[in-house]
This record gives structure tokens, C-alpha cells and sequence, in this order.
């Protein structure tokens, strides 16, 4: 083998032993780039006595002039190359880079095992192929750097290829072979693998962008939160354990006076503040430091003359091992709020006032009315006990004609006195809440002609007129019988009221759309449109002067509304003007009836005055009143039906008359009022039915009582009932319903 040719052997062994052939392997070992270039160097030295391990050095054949002695040690070296290209394989496929030699040509002279595997291929399988065809693509992107190392320079640039372990950048280096006389007769190739640290190198920049990002962002908010701190109106500052402040912001100087300067690394108590103010944030400062929690802080302090009141809290700040450094306190001016509170105490003070106050007055109303009630129901029960009385003396119509006109006209006027006074409770009961009705399922036809026969006898005295048209039978409402035939009684009384003689009211009722409308009608004097809007008014009256046509007090059509709303119904009121009449059109829901029986309305009052009374003969009654009138005609009454009648004014009075009574003789029922000087009626009740006989015994502890009042609440009721009375009966009673009642109090033998 010749020299030149052994030059040229050695170097295909360094760029690519593959090329020389593959029958020798050898255990791979991983060699770094400059232990790579350190080995040819030695190898080279030993081969020509030269450590340039260029390729063109590699190629150039030694002189031929050279010294005999160099000959001899060429032979010797040549005889040693089997050896050396072991060597050099090994070192070329255990280097960590992809090492490839490539000719003027673009031809692939050599390449390492690296290279070969990285482009998918074999070696032998590169060999003599073209730049072009082993990268494909990606030749245009290297194009321009191989012609400058065609050319003599010596190229570095990267390049991104896609292979089976996926888009992987590489770092390319190719260094010419410049031969002696200046040509380039190739280049050799060394490609390093920098995906893993090109990705480093990303993640490295990427974090430096996030820690450069995250620092703008600590340094804006800094910032702002410092502008925000120093600008705030709130006391803010930062305290040690030794109550010396680290921190204060402008708004501390508002507190004394005292540059925010002035407090760093000093106390408060050492700065002169107020005692009340130092004490505070001390102990609330000291106990954020000892429990590790949050306190509350309240002080005051003069300020510009004025009396200033400010709260705030004191917050631990700890360190990351959990020990606490410091603490932060926050005060502000909470004066505003302070006279706020303080401004709303007095007026919930002065609203509970007005509230006692009026609760006061709204009972102190309620017993007025109670009193007045009971003033004006007793004396009316003795009137028309005496007309009852006059009017059994005086039987025939035709011999004493006025004197029945009399006593129709009395028996009237007690009745409106009656209606007067249950209006002003009902008012009363209304205003204060207490008005309460007792549902039950109501046939409301029965109801609607017990209102209109309880106005007949005021109509026939008008020569009113008044027509009935019922379109119902026994259709049902969710109704307190009492109240709904006071609602149509208002509503016929008012129209005939308003309606001059020989005039006409009608009456309607129907089904509408789920309800029972009932309509009152009339032709009577009408309503004004500007006062149609307050005609359910409490106390409302179109004409108030003294000269008005018509009395009253205007509570009619406001309890009329008032009773109906609480039926679940509406009211409605129309009227063409004065001089066309009224119509008033009430709306009842209709109950769905669920049991196969009728509920009866109201009693008809003319077929139970038409019934004889019953005899009281033989029954004895014990009647204890302080008014002399009331006893009086009660008696005259009683005993106008047989009874036997003791009346007294006290249970003193009572006691004495039954000491001298036998077994015999006692009591059947006991009759008392309850308003009475001295003792009311729930005394003597308890009294009477104490009271022993001689024998020892009580004769009188079961013997039925009646209450007869002129206290008429329901509250009254049923106290009396409570009380062991077994009936109530309300002041002025009819006479007839006394002895009915009595009679069926009586235990008859």
C-alpha cells in the first residue's frame, strides 16, 4: 500500500469506518467531542509525526525526497494498520456526534454509525449517494452553507429535522478540505443534538420571562399597594413585640399631630400620646402577639376640639416558620357612623315612645268605648224592657192606636241606638285588629231575606218599594252569618236612607264567574263623582253641614268594605250623579260544596216573633243589678211571665234574703250584671255559689247563672264564660229572648 493511499485509509477510519467495512465490532463507549479530536491528534502523530488532524493534513502524502529513515518508519507504521483501523473505528462510532465526510461532489465519502442511524440508512447504504438525496427536504435549508464550505469556509448552523424520534434540532459544523494547492476537496460533517438542550435552554428563557413577568407584577402591585396605604384615610402601621413601630403612613399624623417620620422605632407612650389611646393598641397589640389571633381595637381622642371615636383591627404577621415577626394595625374614623347609631338609638327610643304611647292610648280608647258602650246599652235595656211591658197593657190597635205608633217608634230607636253603638265597636275592633269572624259554610239566600225583612218595617214607613230578584237557592260562601247580614242590612238601610218617599230599591242575586254577586240597587239621590272615591271612608259624608238631610256617623259603607275584604270578597260602587240613584254590586267567592247537606242561614225573625213564649211559672230567679231602673223593669217583665222574681243591688244584699230562704225555696236561675260598684259580677257569682246554708251544705254551687251586660266584646263573652256563667246575653236584650233563654236555663222537675 502506498503512503498516499494509507493517508487516505486513515481517514476514511476517523470520518466514517463503516466505508472500509464492518466485519470487526468492537463494545461502544461514550467519548466527548474533544476526547474525539484528542485521539486522531495522537493517532495522526504516530502515523506522519504530526498532530494536525485536518483532513487535507490526513490526505497529504509525505514528500517523496523524504529521508530513508522515514521510509523504514512508514513500513513500520503500515504495518500497523489493521491495528489503527480499529482504533479509529471504535473511536468514530462511540463518539457522541454524527461525524460524515462529503466530497466536491456532495457525495458521501464516509459517515459513523451515529450519522448512518440517524438518516435511517446503512452506511454502506449513504455511501456515494448525494447531499440532496440523503436529507431530501430538507437540502434546501442547508443548500447556501454547504456551497460556503465548498468554498472554503468553515460553516455553523442549525437545522430542524423530523425523524422517527420526532422534530429534533441539530448543530452542524462544516469544516472544508483545503488541499496543498488551495482546492477544497470536500468537507467534513459533525452534527450535534441540541433538542434537549435548546429545550432547556426555551424552558430556562421561558422561566426567565415568567420570574421577569411575576417581579413587574410584585413591583406594580408594590407599588400600588404602597400608594394605596400611604393615600388611604385609615391609621395603618407595623409594630414589634416591643411595641416600636417599623411602619407608619401619613394618615397617623392626623391622630396627634406627629410627623409619620418621628414614630419608626419608637412607642407610642414614648411619643406622649394620650393614655386611652397607647393603652388600646398596646393591649389589643400584645394579645395578637400572644394568642397569634385578631383583635379588635376601640379608642377616642380629641381632635381639633372635637371628640373623635375610631375602631379598628390588629392582625398577626408571621414568618414561614410560623413564629410572629410583627403585627399590622388598622384604625379608622368611625365618628360619622358613631353619631349615625347613636342618632338611630334615639329614634328607636322615640318610636318605642310613640309606640308605648300609642298602644296606650289605643287601650285607653278600647276601654273608653267599652264604658261608653256599657253607659249607653243599660239604659236602653230599661227602655225597651218598659216598652215590652206597655205594649203587653196595650192589646188593641183600634182603642189605642198612638200608643202603638209609640211604642213602634221606641222599639225603632232603640234598635238604631243599638246598631249606632255596635258600628263605633266594630270601628274600634277594625282600627285595633281584633275584629275576628266565625266561618262556617253559609247558604247565603237565607242570609240576603233576613236582611231584607229586618229593614221592611223601615221601608213600608218611606213607602219604599223594595224588589227582591234571587237567582240562587242553595248555593254556599265561607261566611260568619252575623257579620253577613249586618253587611246587606248597611246596604238596604243606606239605600232606603237615601231614598225619598215612594222611591224603589232592588235587590239581585246571581252567579258570576265562580262568585255570587249580589247587587243593591236604588233611585234615590246618588252619588257625585268627586266624592265617589271616598265613599268608603271611615267617617265620610258627602254633606257635613248642620243642615245635611240625612244623620249618621258615615261608618256604614266603611264597615261594609271592611267585612267583605275579610269574606275574601270586593265591593264595588257606581252612580250616575246626584239625583240617578246608587248602585253597590258585592262579590262573594263561591264555595264548592263537598257535604250533601244544606246549611241554613239566619233565623227568620218574624216566624220566631210569631211563636208564643214560653211560661216561667214556678221558676224562681235571683237577679242582682246596681241600677234601680234596670232591676226594675226586669222584674216587671219576669214576672210578666210567671216568674218569681227577687232583685237586689249587692250580694250582701243577696246573702241576707237567702238566709232566710228554706230548702225549699232556693233560687232556679241566677241573673247578674257584671259592671257594679264595689265588685263585679264574677264576684258575687263566686260568692252566691259559696254561700252555705245552716245546714252546712252548698245548695247554690251548680245553680245556672246568666250574665246580663252591656259589655258586648267578645273578650267579654268569654271571660263571662270562663268565669262559670252559663250564658252571656248582651245589654239591651229583647224580652222575649230573656224569658226564652231563662227558660232554658231552668231545671224543670
Amino acid at each position: 500500500m502506498s503512503r498516499a493511499h494509507g493517508d487516505f485509509r486513515l481517514a476514511q477510519l476517523a470520518l466514517h469506518p463503516h466505508g472500509i467495512g464492518q466485519e470487526e465490532r468492537v463494545p461502544t463507549m461514550a467519548v466527548s467531542n474533544n476526547q474525539v479530536l484528542t485521539i486522531l491528534g495522537n493517532e495522526r502523530q504516530l502515523f506522519t509525526g504530526s498532530t494536525d488532524t485536518s483532513p487535507n493534513a490526513m490526505r497529504t502524502p509525505p514528500p517523496n525526497n523524504a529521508p530513508g529513515p522515514h521510509e523504514e518508519h512508514h513500513r513500520q507504521m503500515t504495518g500497523n494498520l489493521p491495528a489503527q483501523d480499529r482504533y479509529l473505528r471504535l473511536i468514530a462510532d462511540t463518539a457522541p456526534v454524527m461525524i460524515a465526510y462529503v466530497d466536491a461532489d456532495q457525495r458521501f465519502r464516509c459517515a459513523n454509525t451515529a450519522y448512518s442511524a440517524w438518516f435511517g440508512d446503512s452506511a454502506s447504504g449513504i455511501l456515494g449517494k448525494t447531499l440532496q438525496q440523503v436529507l431530501g427536504p430538507l437540502y434546501s435549508q442547508a443548500d447556501s452553507c454547504v456551497n460556503r464550505a465548498l468554498g472554503g469556509e468553515q460553516v455553523t448552523f442549525e437545522l430542524t429535522i423530523r425523524n422517527m424520534l420526532g422534530e429534533r434540532h441539530v448543530m452542524t459544523t462544516c469544516t472544508p478540505d483545503i488541499a496543498s494547492d488551495g482546492s477544497v476537496a470536500g468537507f467534513s460533517v459533525m452534527l450535534t443534538d441540541i433538542t434537549e438542550r435548546r429545550s432547556a435552554e426555551q424552558a430556562l428563557r421561558e422561566r426567565e420571562k415568567q420570574l421577569q413577568d411575576a417581579e413587574g407584577e410584585l413591583h406594580w402591585r408594590e407599588r400600588e399597594f404602597k400608594a394605596l396605604v400611604e393615600h388611604s384615610p385609615d391609621i395603618i402601621s407595623r409594630i414589634d413585640a416591643n411595641m416600636r413601630h417599623l411602619y407608619v403612613n401619613q394618615a397617623i399624623e392626623k391622630l396627634a399631630g406627629i410627623a409619620p417620620e418621628t414614630y419608626i422605632g419608637k412607642t407610642k407612650a414614648e411619643l406622649g400620646l394620650p393614655t386611652s389611646v397607647v393603652q388600646s393598641w398596646d393591649n389589643a397589640a400584645r394579645a395578637a402577639f400572644d394568642t397569634g389571633l385578631e383583635q379588635r381595637l376601640d379608642f377616642d381622642h380629641v381632635i381639633a376640639g372635637q371628640m373623635r371615636y375610631f375602631s379598628g383591627r390588629i392582625i398577626p404577621e408571621t414568618d414561614r416558620y410560623g413564629h410572629i415577626e410583627s403585627v399590622i394595625g388598622i384604625a379608622y374614623d368611625v365618628t360619622e357612623r358613631a353619631s349615625m347609631e347613636k342618632e338611630r338609638d334615639e329614634l328607636l327610643a322615640r318610636e318605642r315612645m310613640a309606640r308605648i304611647q300609642a298602644e296606650t292610648a289605643a287601650r285607653a280608647r278600647d276601654e273608653f268605648l267599652a264604658i261608653v258602650s256599657h253607659e249607653l246599652r243599660a239604659p236602653l235595656n230599661a227602655i225597651q224592657s218598659w216598652a215590652h211591658v206597655l205594649e203587653n197593657y196595650v192589646k188593641d190597635v183600634a182603642t189605642a192606636p198612638l200608643a202603638q205608633r209609640a211604642l213602634q217608634g221606641i222599639k225603632t230607636g232603640v234598635g238604631q241606638q243599638v246598631r249606632l253603638i255596635e258600628d263605633l265597636l266594630d270601628v274600634t275592633r277594625m282600627m285595633s285588629g281584633k275584629l275576628r269572624l266565625v266561618k262556617q259554610p253559609l247558604a247565603l239566600l237565607p242570609a240576603l231575606q233576613a236582611a231584607v225583612e229586618s229593614v221592611r218595617a223601615m221601608a213600608t214607613a218611606k213607602r219604599i218599594s223594595v224588589t227582591c230578584t234571587y237567582r240562587i237557592t242553595s248555593e254556599q260562601i265561607e261566611g260568619d252569618a252575623d257579620r253577613v247580614q249586618q253587611i246587606f242590612w248597611n246596604l238596604l238601610s243606606n239605600a232606603i236612607k237615601f231614598t225619598p218617599e215612594g222611591g224603589n230599591v232592588w235587590l239581585n242575586a246571581a252567579q258570576h264567574d265562580g262568585d255570587i254577586c249580589v247587587t243593591v240597587h236604588d233611585d234615590g239621590v246618588g252619588i257625585s263623582a268627586d266624592f265617589l272615591p271616598h265613599l268608603f271612608n271611615r267617617f265620610s259624608q258627602e254633606d257635613t253641614s248642620s243642615t245635611r238631610d240625612h244623620s249618621g256617623l258615615g261608618l256604614g259603607l266603611f264597615l261594609v268594605r271592611h267585612l267583605i275584604e275579610l269574606h275574601g270578597g270586593r265591593v264595588v260602587a257606581a252612580s250616575e250623579g246626584e239625583g240617578k240613584g246608587t248602585t253597590f254590586q258585592v262579590y262573594f267567592p263561591l264555595r264548592v260544596r263537598s257535604d250533601k247537606y244544606l246549611t241554613i242561614g239566619p233565623a227568620d225573625d218574624g216566624v220566631a216573633n210569631s211563636l208564643p213564649l214560653p211560661s216561667l211559672k214556678g221558676v224562681h230567679i235571683l237577679l242582682i243589678d246596681d241600677q234601680e231602673e234596670a232591676r226594675e223593669s226586669l222584674t216587671v217583665v219576669l214576672a210578666g211571665a210567671g216568674a218569681s222574681v227577687f232583685a237586689a243591688s249587692s250580694s250582701r244584699e243577696a246573702i241576707d234574703w237567702l238566709c232566710t230562704l228554706s230548702r225549699g225555696d232556693m233560687p232556679d236561675v241566677f241573673v247578674c250584671d257584671i259592671a257594679m260598684p264595689g265588685e263585679d259580677g264574677y264576684s258575687v257569682l263566686r260568692k252566691i255559689r259559696a254561700w252555705k246554708s245552716t245546714g252546712g251544705d252548698a245548695p247554690l254551687h251548680r245553680m245556672p247563672a246568666l250574665a246580663l251586660t252591656a259589655f258586648a266584646q267578645r273578650e267579654d263573652r268569654i271571660k263571662a264564660l270562663t268565669a262559670g256563667f252559663q250564658m252571656h246575653v248582651t245589654k239591651p236584650v229583647a224580652p222575649e229572648e230573656l224569658i226564652v233563654v231563662i227558660d232554658a236555663m231552668a231545671a224543670r222537675p
